[in-house]
């Protein structure tokens, strides 16, 4: 069969013609999905299938056969107007299955497709100006184009309300003017899947909008260390590095006025020229001499959903699924390990806080990494749950926030490689890392936690991920008295 275009391959050519070539010419070379990604898609399904809820009559297509039996079962479908589920027609070169095709007056059909973001972005009008396209030319006449997209202020209370939850938009003007030279885009695409060799493209802001390319790393590349790690797409936005690269600067130590480093970018520049750490032992000893004993090394860990799962929260809020709490009388002895995990029962919000108050004392330092996080969950669970209120202003006034000493680089190691993440921070100062665990990064537990909890999945296999996920975070509090011992002999 002929190259075709699906929608998602036409949003990538429009996203970056390098990456469409790739997807039909050296597919293996593009990295697999993380599991980040993975959990936004499976996110998407859920709310896909809530979707189907609000057309009770409506008619699955067969996903899992070949692709000329989809447009055949489609196609013989269409006589019996009704809502039809990723009904796939091809016109061409192109081929789309719409989320829902729902029949109205005349003979026409209105596309309903369905998001799991909170509003209309313009990649979303781009995906639909496509199907429209697609399904017009194939002979199903398209009324109206709607985006489906998650409402963030509905609240669950029991069962969840599809009406609810979903908010529909008419998006049929604006697919209208994204459509306007959609055949030439088309043609274009199909003749850079059919070269010969791979079309160049500079770096630039498109690498990360719409979304972050799978080929970011095989295109940078060529950056130098020094350069790619200053000037990451985690430190300064994609535009700024791409002036940099079409200056001609990329690659060169000397940096021209115009494009000034800050003090942090300074520190790291010179950690990586010289391979010696940047060490500030008087911030060092203002930061350890702020502690109160006992230390108190708290890690939340949260999950987040389009769906909401648990009654009075809403959609993407983050829930506290785990924590873990190592105290410390001082830094030589050592320390009491407790962890809680939420069971899937009751409200994990209201869980945390009755556990934390019988545990966090009177006194003594609360240290968490990013402190900012552990605040914010708690102030979250405390909205919930007013009784708590007293309680928690006596608590923020005692966290401190083991981030200090790294977040301007006053502690700095290059094999930092720019960052003053935990996950950067802790094998730089201890030699201690995560890969050892079968979890070893948030997205990773979030995911992992959503499975076993709300999926189908083996007592077995269950109880696995659990021991997993406590190995994990209590790795968290226990590299935060690891960092400060460190600290303590630096100083």
């Amino acid at each position: 069969m002929a190259a075709f275009l699906s929608k998602s391959k036409y949003l990538a050519g429009l996203q970056c013609q390098k990456l469409l070539w790739f997807h039909y010419n050296a597919k293996k070379e593009i990295p697999a999905y993380d599991d980040q990604t993975q959990a936004i898609f499976d996110q998407g399904h859920a709310v896909g299938e809530l979707a189907k809820k609000l057309f009770p009559d409506g008619i699955d297509v067969t996903w899992d056969q070949p692709l000329a039996q989809v447009v055949r079962q489609s196609n013989e479908l269409l006589q019996k107007r009704k809502p039809l589920f990723e009904a796939g027609f091809m016109f061409d070169g192109t081929y789309a299955r719409v989320d829902v095709l729902n029949p109205v007056s005349d003979e026409k059909w209105d596309i309903i497709e369905v998001k799991s973001g909170t509003e209309v972005k313009p990649v979303n009008i781009h995906d639909v100006a496509f199907q429209r396209y697609c399904y017009d030319g194939a002979g199903v006449p398209i009324r109206k184009c709607f985006l489906m997209h998650v409402n963030n202020k509905y609240v669950r209370k029991g069962e969840i309300e599809p009406e609810g939850l979903l908010k529909r938009v008419d998006v049929t003007q604006k697919a209208e003017e994204f459509g306007i030279d959609i055949r030439k885009r088309v043609q274009d695409m199909l003749g850079t899947i059919a070269l010969q060799k791979c079309p160049d493209v500079d770096i630039g802001p498109h690498c990360s909008d719409p979304y972050a390319c799978p080929l970011m790393e095989k295109c940078w590349c060529h950056v130098s260390k020094v350069q790619n790690n200053i000037f990451s797409l985690s430190k300064l936005r994609a535009a700024k590095k791409w002036a940099l690269y079409k200056d001609g600067v990329i690659g060169n130590d000397q940096l021209p006025e115009k494009y000034p480093l800050s003090r942090a970018q300074r520190i790291q520049l010179e950690a990586e020229k010289s391979g010696k750490p940047h060490i500030s032992k008087q911030v060092i000893s203002r930061f350890l001499s702020g502690l109160d004993y006992p230390l108190y090394l708290l890690d939340f860990e949260t999950f987040q959903t389009a769906v909401p799962m648990v009654d009075g929260t809403q959609p993407y809020k983050q829930i506290p699924s785990q924590f873990s709490l190592h105290i410390a009388k001082n830094l030589a002895d050592e320390p009491e390990h407790l962890s809680w995990l939420w069971d899937g029962t009751g409200d994990p919000r209201e869980g945390v806080l009755k556990q934390l108050r019988q545990l966090l004392g009177n006194s003594g330092s609360i240290v968490a990494y990013n402190a900012s996080f552990e605040k914010k969950v708690l102030t979250s669970c405390v909205a919930e749950y007013p009784e708590y209120i007293d309680w928690l202003g006596k608590i923020i006034v005692r966290v401190k926030d083991l981030l200090t000493p790294f977040k301007n680089f006053d502690v700095y190691y290059p094999c930092q490689h720019g960052t003053a993440s935990m996950k950067a921070v802790l094998p730089a100062l201890t030699g201690k890392t995560y890969e050892n665990l079968a979890i070893h990064e948030g997205g990773q537990a979030s995911g992992e936690f959503m499975r076993v909890t709300f999926g189908k999945v083996s007592d077995a296999d269950r109880q696995q991920v659990l021991r997993n996920l406590e190995e994990y975070c209590g790795q968290d509090t226990l590299g935060m008295l690891d960092i400060l011992q460190r600290l303590a002999g630096i100083e």
